[in-house]
C-alpha cells in the first residue's frame, strides 16, 4: 500500500506537462554530450514544439472543454434545464473536498481554496433550491488541525447555512475513499447529487459507481466558458494559465487510468 502510494505520486510528479518539457531538455542536453548531435537536436525541436503545445490555447482548453463538457450544470428549477431538480426530503447534497489552508487571521470560507468555495458555493445554491435537503461535506485533516469538512461547515454557517442541515464526513482523503465513506454511512437510500470540479466529474462518477451508487452529477468551478475564446492576438501567446490547463487535464486523465487500474 505505501509502495503504490509513493509510486502514485512519483508518477504524478514526473507526468506533469512542465516535467515532460524539461525531461525532454535534459535528454536532448545527455545526447549532446554524449555526441548524439543529430539526436540531441531533435530533442530540443520537440522539447520546443511540446511547450507550444501545452502553453498555447488550442490543445489545453479543447481537452479541458473536453472533460469539462461530458456532464450539463444543474440550473435552478424554474431555469429551462433541471430535470434532475426532486422535493424529496431524503435528497442528499455531496460536496467533494479539494484541500484548505490553515490560517487562522482569516475567515474559514478564506481558508478554503477556490475550488473548495466553488463547490460550497453550488451546494448552498442547490440546497435552497430543495431545501428539505442535507448537504454533506467531505475532507480529511492530512497535515491541517481540523478535517476539512469541518472548515467546510463552518464556511457554509459563515454564509449562513443552518447546521442542523449539514453532516461532514471527516475520513475522506481522496475521491475513492468519499464514495466508500458515503456508501458506509448512508447506504443507497438517498437520492444523491454530487458536486465537485467540472473537470474532477468524470473520475468522480468512476469511483462512487464503482462503489455500488448512481448520484445525480452537479459540477460546478467551470474553467472553460463558451464566451471564453480569444478575444485578441494576444491571447494566442503562450501564458502559464494554458499550461495550468493542461496539468488538470494531466491530472484528471492520469487519475482515471490510475482507478481503472484499481488504484486510489
Amino acid at each position: 500500500m505505501i509502495f503504490l502510494s509513493f509510486l502514485r505520486e512519483l508518477i504524478k510528479s514526473l507526468l506533469t506537462p512542465l516535467s515532460l518539457f524539461w525531461l525532454l531538455i535534459l535528454a536532448a542536453l545527455v545526447f549532446h554530450r554524449i555526441g548524439k548531435k543529430k539526436i540531441a537536436k531533435w530533442g530540443l525541436w520537440l522539447s520546443l514544439f511540446w511547450f507550444l503545445l501545452i502553453s498555447t490555447p488550442f490543445l489545453p482548453k479543447k481537452l479541458l472543454a473536453t472533460l469539462e463538457n461530458q456532464y450539463p450544470p444543474i440550473l435552478s428549477a424554474s431555469g429551462n434545464r433541471a430535470p434532475s431538480m426532486s422535493m424529496d426530503s431524503m435528497v442528499h447534497i455531496l460536496i467533494l473536498g479539494s484541500g484548505y489552508e490553515t490560517d487562522e487571521r482569516l475567515s474559514y470560507c478564506s481558508q478554503l481554496n477556490s475550488s473548495g468555495l466553488a463547490r460550497l458555493t453550488e451546494g448552498m445554491r442547490l440546497h435552497r433550491i430543495l431545501p428539505e435537503s442535507v448537504i454533506i461535506l467531505s475532507g480529511s485533516a492530512d497535515n491541517n488541525p481540523l478535517p476539512e469538512a469541518v472548515v467546510s461547515s463552518m464556511a457554509a454557517q459563515e454564509l449562513g447555512i443552518d447546521p442542523t442541515n449539514i453532516s461532514t464526513n471527516t475520513e475522506p482523503w481522496n475521491t475513492k475513499s468519499e464514495a466508500a465513506e458515503y456508501l458506509k454511512r448512508f447506504g443507497t437510500a438517498h437520492k444523491l447529487y454530487l458536486i465537485t470540479d467540472a473537470a474532477h466529474m468524470p473520475r468522480a462518477l468512476m469511483h462512487f459507481r464503482n462503489a455500488g451508487q448512481t448520484p445525480i452529477p452537479a459540477p460546478t468551478n467551470y474553467n472553460i466558458r463558451k464566451n471564453n475564446i480569444p478575444k485578441s492576438y494576444t491571447d494566442y501567446f503562450p501564458s502559464s494559465g494554458n499550461i495550468h490547463f493542461m496539468e488538470i487535464v494531466f491530472l484528471e486523465y492520469i487519475g482515471i487510468f490510475w482507478a481503472k487500474m484499481g488504484g486510489n
